[in-house]
């Protein structure tokens, strides 16, 4: 489950000062004290009426999706049967050996071994005399951000703003994720009437609860009996 928490657009951005290519729109999510932000952090946040943010995180746009800085932003945004892309950070798991962070298997347990149990082993020849860029070695794990791609929307709660998706999501829980359309060419054309440019719950209105086609509602009668 991923909410949608306290996320409005901040920034807009034209192509000619982001890349020359596509406008972006700078969006923050969830409230935070005003304390330890920076002076320019904070003027621009008072000149759109809202708190400062924990997170930001910058967004491609399409010249015609462009939304007016201070919008909110809702779970209602993406439907069900949508698929989506979601970005984190990965679990950090600091310094760990090949065995834990790449899956060695490791050296023999005797034999005449002798502290090289969980070593990698040679890591060169002698031919070469060097260790080549790429090597398998030693080193953090996790604390990287990584992206999920063509996780599938289940149901999407309007009024609490909770996406429920499919599949494994990286990162600790609680953390903040960023969610985009996918990138997958053989999802993008799956859903075919999205809110453009966004949901607007002020001339809008939908139902608590937004399910897939293809997923089962409980408050549904599973079986139907008639009189014969």
């Amino acid at each position: 489950m991923l909410q949608v928490q306290d996320c409005h657009v901040i920034k807009y951005t034209p192509k000619e000062d982001f890349d020359g290519k596509t406008p972006s729109l700078t969006v923050g999510g969830k409230n935070v004290s005003e304390f330890h932000r920076s002076s320019s952090v904070m003027e621009m946040n008072r000149e759109l009426g809202l708190p400062p943010k924990q997170k930001t995180s910058i967004f491609r746009v399409s010249p015609n999706a462009i939304i007016k800085p201070g919008t909110p932003l809702y779970a209602a945004h993406f439907r069900p049967g949508q698929y989506v892309d979601i970005t984190a950070k990965t679990i950090g798991k600091g310094f760990q050996g090949v065995m834990k962070r790449w899956g060695f298997s490791g050296q023999p347990a005797s034999h005449g071994q002798t502290k090289t149990h969980r070593r990698p082993g040679s890591i060169s020849s002698s031919g070469v005399a060097k260790v080549f860029k790429g090597k398998k070695m030693p080193g953090q794990l996790g604390s990287f951000y990584r992206t999920a791609k063509g996780l599938k929307i289940w149901q999407v709660n309007v009024k609490h703003n909770i996406l429920y998706v499919h599949g494994s999501v990286p990162g600790h829980r609680n953390c903040l994720v960023k969610v985009t359309d996918t990138v997958l060419p053989a999802y993008q054309d799956n859903l075919k009437n999205p809110p453009f440019p966004t949901f607007f719950a002020d001339t809008e209105e939908l139902p608590d609860e937004l399910y897939d086609e293809e997923l089962f509602q409980f408050t549904e009668p599973s079986i139907a009996l008639s009189e014969s």
